[in-house]
């Protein structure tokens, strides 16, 4: 082993941004701020639509998703850094219920 074996390669910030990619997962509220969640449709992607707010006993975000692919499993809720996946919306609705996850007022118009 040669002297420049033992240290890692450096790379440019170039080739940083072009190897590493960041993607957030879950939903995350900061404790110290009051925060607005918004609207359940604000949380989707090119995958799924956001179709439920919901929040958990500490007022953190809940989202009910459907995909938008034909998967098997086309329903998930999203809470903190968990995602569990179900056959139905009912099913899902039924864990959130389960969990005393609460709908946010404005969802329930």
């Amino acid at each position: 082993m040669t002297g420049n074996d033992r240290h890692p390669p450096t790379f440019t910030d170039d080739e940083r941004r072009k190897t590493i990619k960041l993607k957030p997962i879950g939903i995350y509220r900061n404790a110290k701020r009051k925060t607005s969640f918004g609207k359940a449709s604000d949380y989707g992607n090119d995958k799924y639509d956001g179709v439920e707010l919901r929040v958990d006993g500490n007022k953190r975000p809940v989202i009910i998703m459907h995909s938008k692919d034909t998967a098997p499993l086309r329903w998930k809720v999203v809470y903190g850094f968990s995602t569990v996946f179900f056959r139905s919306f009912a099913d899902a609705v039924e864990f959130c219920n389960s969990r005393g996850f609460r709908l946010v007022k404005e969802q329930e118009e």
